[in-house]
C-alpha cells in the first residue's frame, strides 16, 4: 500500500472514530462497536505484509512453491543438491516492490552441503535464527507425494521444535498447513493432464498420500489447518517468460493463506495474490466488518446524526475493495460509486427515516429495522464494489448486485 493511501485509510478511520465516539450506544452495542473498529483498524490502518515461512525436507519443492506463487523464477531451483542454504526472507516481487514476506529454508534431513552459502550447521538452527529475528505468521509444511510415508516423523519433530521456540520468543502459536507436492508424479505416471484428480487412480493415490499426511500430523499432535495437493511445475526461460506451465491447486493454496493470516496481514496478502478466491475472501472479511458497523449504527435513533458516518463507513468499505484489485482509489471516487448504485445520501435517508415513520409507534422495533436497512445497504454496496473492482463487471452489473446483496441481507438478518 501506497504511503498515500495508508494516510488515506488512517484519515478516514480516525473520522469514523471520532464520530462514534459521539453516539450514546448502549453498553452492549458499544462493546460489539469496539470490537467492530478494532477489526476495521486491523484490516486497513495497521495492514501490512504477510510473513509465510515454507519448511520440508530437501527436495520437497519449496523453492518451486516459491516460483509459482511468484509466477516468476525468483529462488534456485537445484534437481540434484540441497539448494537453499541461507535461509532467506525474500521480498515478492522484488526488494523495490516488497508485497509479501516469504521464508523459503534449508531443506530438512540434508545429508549434503547446500549448493548455496550456509551461516549454521543444522537446517533447524538456521530456522530458529530467522524466526527468532521475524515472526512468521503461518507454516507452509511442504512434502512430497511420494515421501508421505517416508519416516517423515523426524520432520514433523523439528517443526515442533521450530513451533515450540516461537512460542517462547514470541507467544504466538503459527498456524500450519501442509502442502502435498508433486502429486504429478503418482501413479498412474502417463497421467499429466490438469486437473489431476480427475483421473480415478490418480485421485484415489491423492487422497491415499492426504490421508497419511493427516494421520502422521495428529499422531505428533500439531494443529493443522488445511492438507493441499499441488503441483508447482513451471518452467521459464532466460527473459523469465513462462514456457510450460502445470500448476495445479496454487490458487487453493493462496485462497486457504488468508485463512491463516491475522487481519493486519490479509489486505495486502490479498491485493499480491493473483488468485480471485483469496481477494474475494478478504472482499467479503471487509463487507461484513463494514455492515456490522453499519447496522449499529442504525440502531442510534438520532435522524440526520448518522448520514455522514454512514458514508465514511462505506467509502472506505469501497477503497479498500479497490486496494484489493490493484486500484488505489480516492474518497471522492469511492463516493461516486456509492451515487451511481442509487445508494446517494438524500435516498438512504429517506428509506430508513420512511421505515422509523412507519413504526414511530413502536420505538424500539424501528430502531431495530433501521439498523438492518443501514447493515442492509452498506452490504449491497460492498458486494457492488466486489462486482465491479474484482470480478471487472461493469456498473449495471453492479446496480444489480447491489440490489441483490440488500435482499441477501435482509434475509441472513432474519435468522
Amino acid at each position: 500500500m501506497s504511503k498515500e493511501k495508508e494516510s488515506n485509510f488512517e484519515s478516514i478511520f480516525s473520522n469514523i472514530k471520532a464520530q462514534v465516539d459521539k453516539l450514546p450506544l448502549s453498553g452492549k452495542s458499544k462493546s460489539k462497536m469496539m470490537d467492530k473498529l478494532s477489526d476495521l483498524k486491523e484490516l486497513t490502518v495497521d495492514a501490512r505484509e504477510p510473513r509465510i515461512a515454507l519448511v520440508g525436507r530437501r527436495g520437497a519443492g519449496k523453492s518451486s512453491l516459491v516460483n509459482a506463487l511468484f509466477s516468476e523464477e525468483k529462488q534456485l531451483v537445484s534437481s540434484v543438491q540441497a539448494g537453499t542454504g541461507k535461509g532467506k526472507w525474500l521480498w515478492y516481487p522484488s526488494e523495490e516492490n516488497k508485497k509479501i514476506r516469504l521464508l523459503d529454508s534449508r531443506g530438512l534431513g540434508e545429508s549434503e552441503k547446500p549448493l548455496e552459502q550456509i551461516e549454521n550447521k543444522t537446517a533447524l538452527e538456521q530456522l530458529q535464527k530467522e524466526v527468532e529475528a521475524e515472526q512468521p505468521d503461518v507454516f507452509l509444511f511442504l512434502i512430497k507425494a511420494k515421501e508421505t510415508d517416508a519416516r517423515i516423523e523426524e520432520d514433523l519433530q523439528e517443526l515442533n521444535k521450530l513451533r515450540g521456540f516461537i512460542w517462547n520468543k514470541h507467544q504466538y502459536d503459527v498456524p500450519v498447513i501442509c502442502i502435498v507436492t508433486q502429486v504429478d508424479e503418482l501413479d498412474p505416471p502417463y497421467y499429466k493432464q490438469i486437473p489431476f484428480d480427475a483421473n480415478p487412480e490418480k485421485a484415489k493415490n491423492i487422497a491415499t498420500a492426504m490421508e497419511l499426511m493427516e494421520k502422521r500430523f495428529k499422531e505428533s499432535e500439531i494443529p493443522l489447518l488445511k492438507i493441499i495437493p499441488v503441483c508447482t511445475y513451471v518452467d521459464f526461460d532466460e527473459t523469465g517468460k513462462i514456457l510450460y506451465d502445470m500448476r495445479w491447486n496454487v490458487d487453493e493454496v493462496a485462497s486457504y493463506l488468508i485463512d491463516s493470516l491475522p487481519n493486519e496481514a490479509k489486505i495486502k496478502t490479498a491485493k499480491a495474490s493473483q488468485a480471485i478466491s483469496a481477494k474475494k475472501k478478504v472482499a467479503q472479511k471487509i463487507i461484513m466488518t463494514m455492515a456490522g458497523i453499519a447496522g449499529i449504527i442504525g440502531l442510534e435513533p438520532i435522524p440526520f446524526a448518522d448520514m455522514p458516518l454512514l458514508t465514511a463507513v462505506q467509502a472506505l468499505m469501497i477503497m479498500a475493495i479497490a486496494y484489493i484489485a490493484g486500484r488505489e482509489i480516492s474518497r471522492t471516487t469511492a463516493i461516486e460509486f456509492i451515487g451511481a448504485m442509487g445508494a446517494n445520501l438524500g435516498l438512504a435517508f429517506a428509506v430508513r427515516e420512511g421505515v422509523r415513520s412507519a413504526v414511530k409507534l413502536i420505538p424500539a422495533a424501528g430502531s431495530v429495522i433501521s439498523g438492518a436497512v443501514a447493515g442492509g445497504v452498506t452490504y449491497g454496496i460492498g458486494q457492488a464494489g466486489v462486482a465491479y473492482f474484482i470480478d471487472g463487471n461493469d456498473l449495471s452489473k453492479a446496480k444489480k448486485v447491489f440490489e441483490d446483496g440488500k435482499k441477501q441481507y435482509k434475509k441472513r438478518a432474519k435468522y
